[in-house]
């Protein structure tokens, strides 16, 4: 029953990780129509901000039962989800984009680090070899084998890293703050987090002018639902029933859908190196997984 349940929470969090794997395809082709990343970024926040409160509408007489400080906490939560995407764009800029992706996968062992800092839960000898196969797998799958990359821009790298910490935090605290709240309410205040980090960034311009009717609706409608909308509440939804290392591990299947959705929306090629690296990443996943499994042996977080 225990197995079954960390199943599901499982297979949430590579949903969740593989939908944040579609925005960037989306993104680029919201950029070929002409719309720049203050109107991409804030239309897509805003318009996830009012569908996920539309969606928790059936939770609404319960907000009065939500404590002010687990409200507060989620917010903050969700301030990190926001400011990843920042982060990276930032980085992105100044470093060639496969070696920002790179950077933005430390992730997969800094969930390690803090569930060992914070709970004393040491990575287990399964857990330490599948991020190293992770990361080999990235390296492979975002071509910086081919040695293409242009000379490390200092301040490049340290956005980088900025972003997956942010990441990472972004994972652990879906799965540590108010987890007695509705996952839907979670999510929603996770989400007006993230919209107030970005709305303060890019001020939405594009309410005025004119970008909405000009087709912009159509592409932040797409990037809320896989940005802000199915994310927050999956990862809301199967996070408690993971250590923070798990979740982080798991959410290394972003890489492989960057790289297949790319493939077929935008005609980018991919190599028989990069499809090795794809490999490994599913290998890595797949060996931390089933041992954290067979190990855990405490109780479950409640109803999932």
């Amino acid at each position: 029953m225990l197995l079954s349940k960390r199943f599901k929470a499982s297979m949430l969090v590579l949903l969740g990780a593989a939908s944040f794997g579609i925005l960037s395809t989306f993104v680029k082709l919201a950029y070929s129509y002409g719309f720049t990343p203050g109107e991409v970024t804030g239309s897509q926040v805003l318009i996830g901000w009012a569908a996920m409160w539309l969606i928790s509408l059936p939770y609404w007489h319960t907000l009065k039962r939500v404590a002010r400080r687990s409200v507060f906490k989620l917010i903050g939560s969700g301030l990190f989800t926001g400011l990843t995407g920042v982060f990276y764009y930032y980085s992105l800029q100044s470093l060639d984009a496969s070696f920002a992706v790179l950077l933005l996968f430390q992730f997969t062992w800094m969930g390690l680090l803090m569930d060992w800092f914070l709970h004393g839960k040491s990575p287990g000898r399964f857990q330490v070899a599948g991020v190293a196969v992770i990361l080999a797998g990235t390296v492979l799958a975002s071509g910086l084998w081919m040695g293409t990359t242009k000379p490390v821009n200092l301040s490049g790298a340290g956005l980088g890293l900025l972003a997956a910490a942010s990441y990472t935090l972004f994972i652990y605290f879906s799965g540590k703050v108010a987890v007695e709240v509705p996952a839907l309410l979670r999510s929603s205040w996770m989400v007006t987090g993230a919209a107030i980090v970005v709305l303060l960034i890019y001020p939405p311009q594009f309410l005025w002018n004119g970008s909405l009717a000009e087709g912009l609706w159509l592409w932040g409608g797409i990037l809320a639902l896989f940005g802000m909308i199915l994310p927050p509440y999956v990862f809301a939804k199967g996070a408690p029933h993971l250590d923070t290392g798990m979740a982080a591990i798991l959410g290394a299947v972003e890489l492989p859908v960057v790289i297949i959705v790319s493939g077929l929306l935008l005609g980018e090629r991919t190599g028989w190196v990069q499809w090795l690296g794809i490999g490994l990443i599913l290998a890595g996943i797949i060996l931390s997984e089933r041992k954290s499994a067979v190990k855990r042996t405490d109780p479950p977080a409640g109803k999932l």
